[in-house]
């Protein structure tokens, strides 16, 4: 099998010599020890009319070929970069970040492994250590050898597809949507925030249990204004139809794996 590597400088200032001493392609390319089709491509892509064959223009546009050909910088617009930055302020995850995004302009902007390598990675994620605004905070990603399949441990969930209209629009109060906050030492906090006013509670949980979860739930939104709750996949979420039943209220979840449907907490 032939193999292809690009003329060099100093090829092409041979290449321009032996054509204006009078070569045929078929010669320059045996003495060169290349393909003449090689030859035939360089001359015919690079030739400048009407002076012919120049090695350093040649040079020149090979140059800027395979300039144009690099891969593009990851998050190369300011303003995307900006943005990616504020969000993760703000608690929100790589995966939340990249479906809002996706949801916000109707096309992928931006891809979740993307974020995760600007953070881990690049100059700036590492200088600023942007992994200290992820929820699990870890210094070193941990690299998945490949996604078990899991079974819900949450039976007859309501996805968000049939929260009411007033809940996404944010036009009415009590549509609280709910999230657990890890931090170290294996802690956690539950987040209460309702879409209207974005009035949020923390309450730090005892464990990050569904029996935990519910008892908070239920301690915090008994005397306040209630429509619905949104919440993840979690399985602190297990006893949802149990909180629902107590509440009078409907509990909605997010699509397995898109937890960006819900924002992020303070969002």
């Amino acid at each position: 099998m032939k193999t292809y590597g690009h003329l060099s400088r100093d090829e092409r200032m041979l290449v321009f010599q032996w054509i204006r001493a009078g070569c045929s392609q078929a010669e320059v390319a045996r003495r060169l020890g290349r393909d003449k089709g090689t030859v035939s491509r360089e001359l015919r892509r690079k030739a400048v009319t009407p002076v012919g064959y120049l090695p350093d223009v040649a040079q020149g546009r090979y140059q800027a070929r395979r300039q144009c050909c690099r891969p593009r910088l990851r998050l190369a617009s300011r303003d995307l970069r900006r943005t990616v930055l504020l969000l993760l302020e703000r608690g929100w995850s790589p995966e939340q970040i990249a479906g809002r995004l996706r949801v916000q302009e109707g096309r992928t902007v931006v891809n979740h492994e993307t974020l995760y390598r600007f953070i881990y990675d690049s100059p700036l994620g590492r200088q600023q250590k942007l992994y200290e605004y992820l929820r699990r905070g870890k210094k070193k990603r941990s690299r998945r050898q490949g996604r078990r399949v899991q079974v819900s441990p949450i039976s007859n969930r309501v996805f968000i597809d049939s929260r009411p209209l007033a809940a996404n629009q944010r036009t009415e109060p009590g549509h609280w949507e709910t999230d657990s906050l890890l931090y170290p030492s294996q802690q956690a906090l539950n987040v209460l925030v309702d879409r209207h006013s974005r009035f949020t509670l923390l309450t730090k949980l005892t464990a990050r249990t569904a029996q935990e979860t519910s008892r908070v739930l239920l301690r915090q939104l008994a005397a306040r204004p209630l429509r619905s709750i949104t919440a993840d996949n979690g399985s602190e979420y297990a006893d949802h139809e149990q909180v629902s039943q107590i509440l009078h209220i409907p509990f909605f979840f997010c699509h397995p794996y898109h937890s960006w449907e819900k924002p992020a907490p303070g969002a």
